[in-house]
């Protein structure tokens, strides 16, 4: 297990089995609202020799120690501390719903780290229903219940119910409703298309919480953005289409850096 100390906390990661050099691609893998790195499981060790993945298990998730952000800027704040302590100078970052808030924030104040972005099942703004929010705080269960059955398509429900309801449950009533009420609060329509850096928006075509019409829209205004939309997938589409998904973003990858001439990243991992 990897961990990561800043200030008296630790935060758990997950890493490539590959083995770590001082110079490689690093991919950078943030989780949505109520989770944690585990539904990264079909990308870690997923692309190969060429690209080195993390998923940290954002604080007050999974086994990263608390207190929990209360806003997408500071869940910003807290990943440009991450990768400062881990020494990582420049990498592609993708953000799933909650994560692609981050990540949208994270490449507006923080681009010259950026090489890539990669935004899953994410929007320039989230609709979080209040009576949602409110059975989340009086009756999880049942809230845990409901978001299960949205966030697949309706053919893949019965294949992953059961491994969301034990993820969302462990994390708790608490975790989810303070990362719901950052969703709700976020909205990047006014900065979005400053962000210059090559990016790939990608969304399940059966997306329930955040339609593919919010992927549409934000590669729209993101100028050097490209749009992919999977089918037979749902919010959770990089679990629902892992082979379609995980070489969409090895394909963006590599055509970035080909692009960009930067064949390689710098970075040292302790």
């Amino acid at each position: 297990m990897s961990y990561v100390t800043i200030g008296d906390a630790r935060y758990f990661y997950q890493i490539t089995s590959e083995q770590i050099g001082t110079e490689r691609t690093v991919l950078i893998l943030l989780h949505g609202s109520g989770g944690d790195s585990s539904v990264w499981e079909k990308q870690i060790d997923g692309f190969g020799r060429e690209i080195t993945v993390l998923a940290p298990d954002l604080p007050g998730h999974g086994q990263s120690d608390g207190p929990l952000r209360t806003t997408v800027k500071d869940y910003a704040a807290w990943l440009n501390n991450f990768v400062q302590q881990l020494q990582i100078n420049r990498f592609f970052l993708a953000g799933h719903s909650l994560g692609g808030a981050i990540a949208q924030e994270y490449a507006h104040s923080s681009s010259q780290k950026v090489q890539g972005l990669i935004l899953a099942g994410s929007g320039t703004q989230f609709i979080v229903a209040v009576d949602y929010l409110e059975t989340v705080k009086n009756n999880f269960p049942a809230a845990v219940h409901a978001s299960c059955l949205s966030a697949y398509a309706a053919g893949n429900v019965s294949r992953f119910y059961e491994k969301g309801y034990a993820m969302l449950s462990r994390n708790g009533n608490n975790t989810l409703y303070s990362d719901l009420t950052a969703c709700s609060a976020f909205d990047s329509k006014a900065w979005i298309s400053t962000i210059t850096v090559p990016a790939l928006v990608i969304c399940g075509n059966d997306d329930k919480i955040t339609p593919p019409e919010s992927s549409q829209s934000l590669a729209r205004l993101i100028p050097a953005a490209q749009l992919k939309i999977l089918a037979r997938a749902g919010h959770m589409v990089m679990l629902e289409s892992a082979s379609e998904f995980n070489e969409a973003i090895k394909t963006f990858v590599l055509q970035t850096i080909e692009i960009t001439g930067a064949s390689v990243i710098s970075a040292v991992l302790i």
